[in-house]
């Protein structure tokens, strides 16, 4: 094959003739990365049009460098220096704005995470830090405005290997078979792994390069085959396109992805970019001038979509309504426009001088500046904003830490499944909290307001409900399955090897048990009343061990308390009602009715019952008979100018006290 590539530097030159209906369906590829993060119910497959741009970009830059290996121009030096002028221009610009847009909008520990992501995105490492949060498509990615340039990490770190892997190849004369053995290989680990750690299938460069190398290996195979031509080029075309929009359509945020499925996306893009411009849809479809138009700005679109929709959603504290995100996507679509036109093309092309490679590069020094410096000085926590109804201040969680040690009877080794450990310094424990982030929230108010002599430990991991017997088999605001179920084992082994526990609390939020799926231990197939199962094999384990079990049911939901402070540091109020916020009351603003409280926790009330009637000595507790005034209808955000929540819809110090000073009578009885 090597033999072909040398004697055909023409042929594979031929990846560099400019196509329009590439461009087109780069269009594609942006336009359903945009309508899916806007509308997503109305494009629910939409995200795979990033697994699109992966095809189109090994193809291309995979070509670029089999005809500069064909004709010895090949230069490492040259190579990244067309990366900087193609990516940095747009990227600075965009980068800094979000810094701009951060300063006027975020609080100071959002703006510290900001600085974090900034940098990551300009070191091209976003896809690790994302990897180390929350998932791509958790509730809480809508309030990371950069969360979407993982993808640029990963192209990028798969671009700092390939140039010398493909080089070595092609003085081996096994270009093919590298790329077939390391795309091959690099997608069984996507399959292997997307079931047990969804989170490093999803962002690790190793489990995505093969959709980079599919293209790669069709800019190799263009060299040694003729292009599909007559009615076999059309079929591939309306083929390839009808697995594209299929994706684009079908598939959705609960399915197990990459894996498998992402051959379907992968191998539509293959089909079409391999037909050539003669393909139905390539000639009739991605070949039109509007089409290739869109192609042309999809980079700085792809780049400015996301931030505008973030942050419209982190300041109105919900998704905006539909007329705003629309009217959002258009400004996306314009100031693209701008940027490709006024800062990425006088940069990218023409003569290449020293400053289009010095000055994008001294700009990307200074955005990381920004980012570390915001992120070392603590988010810049001078921009802060006030509520009418209540200190800010109020709205922390963590009080009591000087009462406990980090650590909960397990090996350090084993510690690194429970990032909620502790355990009372003060006297030996007799009561432990088991369960999720929500047993985190709980547990320092019991520790702040129990007796002399009531030691507790903590032993807690998010998004993992405690259960016994069975495993989640479904990916849980990106916690890997495989961690949650040894966290379980290992907890339950704890519990029951530790005799001075006598009281065992389980804490849950709803939302880690229904809505998800759970399938026997050694088993994958997921059954209906596992969830149930898993609860009651954890108590009775407890009880036959002659510990008293206790379960503690979800504190109301409502929106994240930084939505109720009212003003955001020097937030516009006419953006503020642009979004649909209103200048109402924090309390009016985030409270929500009792019976909608009812409404939502019904089934996983209806479940809580089931078990207790397998077990009648279970202590079942309702937080919400602290936190809520049922005769007026209400769970509020604040009582006596304090949050009653810290993060998201967990307890604050003060809501945890409330709860604990109820409940922990109970306990004692």
């Amino acid at each position: 094959m090597t033999k072909t590539l040398s004697a055909s530097a023409t042929a594979a030159a031929g990846t560099l003739v400019y196509r329009p209906d590439i461009d087109g369906l780069r269009a594609a590829a942006v336009l359903a990365v945009v309508l899916f993060h806007a509308f997503p119910s109305a494009l629910p497959g939409g995200f795979v049009g990033v697994d699109v741009f992966f095809v189109i970009s090994g193809y291309l830059i995979t070509g670029i460098l089999i005809a500069d290996l064909g004709t010895d121009q090949f230069s490492l030096r040259r190579f990244y220096a067309r990366r900087i002028r193609r990516l940095f221009p747009a990227l600075v610009i965009v980068l800094l704005t979000t810094y701009a847009m951060g300063w006027f909008s975020l609080y100071g520990d959002e703006y510290r995470e900001l600085g974090k992501h900034i940098v990551a995105s300009a070191g091209f490492v976003s896809n690790w830090v994302s990897w180390t949060e929350a998932g791509y498509f958790d509730q809480a990615a809508q309030a990371k405005p950069l969360l979407h340039l993982w993808s640029l990490g990963v192209e990028e770190q798969f671009y700092i290997v390939w140039p010398l892997v493909l080089w070595a190849a092609h003085k081996a004369r096994r270009v093919g078979w590298v790329c077939g053995v390391i795309g091959l290989a690099s997608f069984a680990a996507n399959v292997a792994l997307v079931g047990h750690h969804p989170s490093a299938a999803f962002y690790w460069p190793v489990t995505r390069m093969w959709e980079l190398l599919a293209g790669a290996a069709l800019a190799i195979a263009v060299v040694r085959f003729r292009s599909v031509d007559g009615p076999w080029a059309n079929a591939l075309s309306i083929g390839g396109g009808l697995l594209c929009a299929a994706s684009f359509t079908l598939l959705n945020a609960r399915v197990a992805f990459p894996g498998a499925w992402a051959v379907l996306p992968v191998i539509g893009a293959v089909a079409l970019i391999a037909v050539g411009r003669e393909g139905w849809i390539n000639r009739r479809v991605l070949a039109q001038p509007v089409a290739v138009w869109f192609g042309k700005i999809s980079y700085a679109l792809y780049l400015w979509h996301w931030p505008l929709l973030s942050f419209a959603f982190v300041i109105a504290g919900r998704v905006p309504s539909p007329a705003v995100r629309t009217g959002l996507v258009v400004i996306a679509v314009a100031f693209a426009w701008l940027t490709t036109v006024i800062i990425e093309r006088p940069v990218r092309f023409g003569a290449a001088k020293r400053w289009k490679i010095v000055a994008p590069c001294l700009l990307m020094i200074g955005v990381v500046y920004l980012g570390g410096m915001t992120y070392v000085r603590g988010g810049l926590g001078f921009r802060k904003g006030y509520s009418p109804d209540a200190d800010v201040t109020t709205a922390k969680l963590g009080a009591g830490h000087e009462f406990v040690n980090p650590m909960c009877g397990v090996s350090p080794d084993e510690q690194q499944l429970f990032p909620f450990c502790a355990t009372d310094k003060r006297a030996r424990s007799h009561f432990a909290v088991w369960g999720d982030s929500k047993a985190d929230a709980l547990y320092w108010g019991l520790v702040r307001e129990s007796a002399p002599g009531e030691g507790w430990t903590l032993i807690a991991r998010p998004s993992c409900a405690p259960m016994a017997g069975v495993w989640r088999t479904s990916s849980n605001a990106g916690d890997d399955p495989a961690l949650c179920r040894d966290a379980n084992i290992t907890a339950l082994r704890v519990l029951l090897d530790t005799p001075e526990l006598k009281t065992v609390v389980l804490v849950m939020t709803d939302r880690d048990v229904i809505g998800q799926t759970f399938a026997d231990r050694d088993q994958t197939t997921p059954r209906e009343s596992a969830a149930l199962d898993g609860l009651d094999q954890a108590v009775t384990a407890l009880e036959r061990a002659r510990r008293r079990v206790a379960l503690v049911l979800d504190n109301p939901r409502l929106r994240d308390p930084r939505q109720c402070m009212d003003r955001r540091p020097l937030a516009w109020p006419f953006v503020r009602h642009a979004l649909g916020v209103t200048d109402m009351s924090a309390a009016q603003r985030c409270a929500i009715s009792y019976r909608d409280h009812v409404t939502r926790m019904a089934p996983f009330t209806a479940l809580v019952d089931a078990l207790k009637r397998r077990h009648p000595a279970l202590l079942v507790y309702d937080p919400a008979n602290a936190l809520c005034d049922s005769s007026r209808n209400v769970c509020p955000m604040t009582r006596d100018r304090h949050y009653l929540y810290s993060y998201g819809d967990h307890l604050s110090d003060y809501g945890n006290g409330l709860v604990a000073r109820q409940f922990l009578p109970l306990l004692r009885q």
